[in-house]
């Protein structure tokens, strides 16, 4: 887990927003690999083992040959990367794109193309350490803070889980782009913009900011 991004994490237990704290025991070029991530509300700590952070806290994953039959019948990872990142719109990148399941095979092809950060979700294989590209494992949260990435991109598996696809939506920035299966119901809070006989592309919408009530004085 890059030590840049953990400031973007979030704890995912019902409470209010909090950073969480990182302690590493070993470290490798600004990677914590093996220590915690705690949050200073509830206490909560979070592992991270070989670099993957784990959020799953106690909630078991879904089994390896699950994740591999979502990966074989998801061809995420064959599109290529221009068409990713045409999908994701990755033009002027300065929050974290979040790769979920099978799109996270994208992600080392993607760190050389378009530099950015790139968050691995749910990923089939381990990734390589390097600055731009981070993992962890979640199930029924998106642990990171609200409007801190720039497009969300979930694969079969992650978006039939509905607490990581609410997630992915919450984290979205204003005008972000969610990607997902075109079997997949397009969750509130997104507009849709195109889809083909694979996937929909939808981009986050702008919540209106609440204005002051104006003040009613009788006409003179």
């Amino acid at each position: 887990m890059f030590l840049e991004l953990v400031d973007h994490l979030r704890c995912t237990r019902p409470h209010e927003e909090s950073w969480l704290v990182a302690a590493a025991r070993r470290m490798e070029a600004r990677h914590v690999v093996d220590g915690e991530l705690g949050c200073p509300v509830c206490r909560t700590e979070y592992p991270v083992r070989e670099a993957v952070a784990d959020f799953r806290d106690g909630a078991a994953g879904p089994p390896p040959d699950a994740v591999e039959r979502a990966v074989a019948a998801d061809a995420a990872a064959d599109d290529g990367l221009l068409r990713a990142a045409a999908l994701l719109q990755l033009v002027d990148v300065r929050q974290p794109v979040v790769l979920a399941g099978a799109w996270a095979a994208l992600a080392p092809g993607l760190v050389e193309l378009i530099p950015a950060v790139y968050l691995a979700v749910n990923a089939a294989e381990r990734l390589p350490l390097r600055p731009e590209l981070s993992a962890l494992r979640t199930r029924g949260a998106l642990p990171l803070a609200r409007g801190a990435a720039h497009a969300v991109a979930l694969d079969t598996l992650a978006a039939a889980d509905v607490g990581l696809l609410r997630g992915a939506v919450a984290a979205l920035r204003p005008g972000g782009r969610l990607v997902a299966p075109v079997a997949t119901a397009l969750p509130d809070g997104v507009r849709e913009l195109a889809r083909d006989e694979r996937q929909w592309v939808a981009e986050r919408v702008a919540v209106a900011a609440a204005t002051a009530p104006v003040p009613l004085t009788r006409r003179s």
